[in-house]
């Protein structure tokens, strides 16, 4: 590890620790960009994060993750020089272990790109990401491709950013699989967990120079591109003493969590993606590979999600480490009850699985996961909860979403969903991100899932189909979205095909997480798919699930008259509250009676038995004796 100069920047620092830069002086945070860990220079403010969302910057989660594991992460504040060398400069390149630059907007001057080269050969690490040809968000003629070649990357590390007039220099591929089979990659294989998958949304490929430095070597290919030396991702190589790693693309390390007003996504945690893996083994790799990390917990999933009092819940987490695990064990504790620990059941790979007891009914659980590494550096997960239910909730495990127009298909692994709840699919926001942009605030019960910007994709003409888990259409199609729009779910009860089963209102008026009309017709629906107008809202374009099961009889006073569940009453003009809009049906859905607005209260010649009746979206079920 380095000796750092004596200076208050460095006060907390301990001995052990990997030091990263973070740049920020090539204009990184231009246009749209957010390429920082926080706008707190050159230390990250607060201290002591709780997550990345304390910070402020598009790549945020990077930094805390490795403030997480054990290190040190550090911005260089725009207007500073980058030296290496000088005694004098705390945030001088030799005072630190790893230097990363996040797509650049400016050219490195001839004295900076010296010192870059005499800090990575002299032993230091660099970690290039660049961005598609074009991605020019300053206006000055450089992009990030363009500025690392300039640095010398093809020159001194044999790796060529491709740019104009070169294939590939403006493609998506996401998620692509097409990695190293070396089971001993450090990118893929390192002490972060396993590649599997990343993901790129509009990035450029590299063409790798052997002949300039025989050490560079490809670890991730475009789909389907031969693992040799072109139309390669993600690439690495040795100079002097020192490593560099190149990445074509900034989107698997973007967050989703910048400044207001930056149109971001959250590529780091992309389902199906293994982004964060990568971004974070390359930053071990290129620091040298010898440094002992604390334990990194991650991706922490339970089932069933909403248990009943007989349920035992298997809760599962990814747990990594740069030596084998000492320790490791979940705590648990019931309401204000006493904290007990149990370790692992069984594990695969780095995927530890534990079990919690069944719990009384209504009871909240507690619960958090524990490791421990050989050398006693330790680390505990962020602390999460449920409530012991009723019962009821229902897997969607193994069922389908499907659009058309065009075709997409959206999965649900390990989702459950509570009767009379919702589950929401976002295009590609964070559950905080979608709430402040539709002015929600979703309970906790309903089941909010990110489409990895590729579900759902709204122009205009979708329509969606809901299969479950034997390939049955469970619901739809619907009828087709327009461009701007929300269509919204009358009655459970009605065809999803049928244009009168939809209300199609202003995109501005739509409601997630809310506005379902209880039928208890115990189907899972498609209650609402909405559009996100405006200049990049499209990452909030969503598709919602509802759950048409009452578990409970809600009382309710409306104009001195008591109402239960059923409602009870001669015929329906006997009602004093019903007026004209409503809509009339049997117990199996089939539509009776349309009442127009203009309409006359009345119920045809409905025989003695029980209805259910729709009025302004809400259903009423109604007993008719005569």
């Amino acid at each position: 590890m380095k000796k750092l100069f004596i200076f208050i920047l460095f006060t907390g620092v301990l001995a052990g620790q990997v030091l990263y830069l973070f740049d920020n002086t090539k204009d990184e945070t231009a246009g749209n960009a957010d390429w920082i860990i926080d706008d707190d220079m050159p230390v990250p403010q607060p201290a002591n994060p709780g997550s990345g969302d304390d910070w402020t910057g598009g790549i945020s989660d990077w930094g805390f993750d490795l403030l997480d594991s054990g290190e040190s992460p550090y911005t260089l504040p725009p207007g500073v020089e980058i030296t290496y060398g000088d005694t004098s400069d705390p945030l001088d390149l030799s005072n630190f272990d790893v230097f990363v630059i996040c797509e650049p907007q400016d050219p490195f001057s001839t004295s900076e790109k010296q010192a870059i080269l005499d800090f990575v050969y002299n032993g230091g690490g660099l970690v290039l990401v660049a961005n598609h040809y074009g991605s020019d968000r300053n206006s000055n003629g450089w992009d990030s491709p363009r500025v690392f070649n300039d640095l010398g990357a093809e020159e001194y590390f044999g790796m060529h950013f491709n740019v104009s007039g070169e294939s590939y220099n403006n493609f998506s591929d996401s998620p692509d699989s097409n990695v190293s089979g070396d089971p001993d990659d450090p990118l893929l294989h390192g002490p972060y967990g396993d590649v599997a998958a990343i993901g790129f949304h509009s990035g450029t490929a590299m063409t790798l120079h052997p002949e300039f430095n025989s050490s560079v070597r490809g670890h991730v290919w475009v789909s389907g591109a031969s693992h040799g030396n072109t139309l390669v991702m993600v690439a690495s190589a040795t100079y002097g003493a020192g490593r560099v790693v190149g990445v074509g693309d900034s989107s698997p390390a973007d967050d989703g969590n910048g400044n207001p007003g930056n149109v971001l996504y959250d590529g780091w945690t992309a389902v199906g993606e293994d982004n964060y893996s990568l971004f974070l083994n390359a930053c071990y790799w290129a620091s040298g590979g010898e440094n002992n990390i604390r334990p990194f917990i991650r991706r922490i999933s339970r089932s069933p999600q909403f248990p009943s009092s007989e349920d035992t819940v298997t809760v599962w987490a990814r747990i990594s480490d740069d030596s084998s695990l000492v320790f490791d064990s979940i705590y648990f504790r019931t309401d204000e009850g006493d904290w007990q620990s149990l370790p692992h059941d069984s594990a695969r790979g780095r995927e530890y699985y534990f079990h919690i007891p069944p719990a009384e009914e209504y009871s909240t659980v507690y619960y958090f996961i524990k490791a421990v590494d050989p050398t006693g550096r330790w680390s505990v997960s962020d602390t999460f909860h449920y409530q012991v239910t009723q019962g009821g909730a229902y897997s969607l495990d193994g069922w389908v979403l499907i659009q058309e127009n065009s075709h997409r298909e959206f999965y649900f692994d390990n989702v459950s969903i509570l009767p009379g709840s919702y589950v929401i699919i976002a295009r590609n926001c964070t559950r905080s991100q979608f709430e402040s942009f539709w002015g929600v605030q979703l309970p906790d019960e309903v089941v909010f899932l990110n489409g990895g910007n590729s579900f759902p994709v709204i122009n205009g003409s979708e329509n969606y189909t809901l299969v479950n888990a034997v390939g049955d259409t469970a619901d739809g199609p619907t009828i087709s979205m327009s461009s701007g729009y929300s269509i919204q779910r009358i009655s459970p009860l009605d065809p999803a095909s049928s244009p009168s089963s939809w209300d199609v209102v202003p995109d501005s008026l739509a409601t997630p997480g809310s506005g379902a009309n209880t039928a208890n017709s115990h189907k899972i629906v498609i209650n609402e798919a909405s559009d996100a107008s405006g200049s990049g809202n499209y990452i909030y374009e969503f598709v919602e699930l509802f759950y048409d099961l009452r578990t409970d009889v809600e009382e309710e006073n409306r104009g001195g008259e008591h109402f239960t569940a059923v409602n009870v009453a001669p015929s329906l003009d006997k009602l004093s509250w019903l007026s004209p809009p409503y809509s009339v049906y049997d117990v199996s859905g089939r539509r009776l009676l349309e009442v127009s607005a203009s309409g006359k209260a009345r119920d045809g010649d409905l025989h003695s038995g029980l209805y259910i009746v729709v009025k302004e979206r809400r259903v009423y079920p109604v007993l008719i004796l005569r």
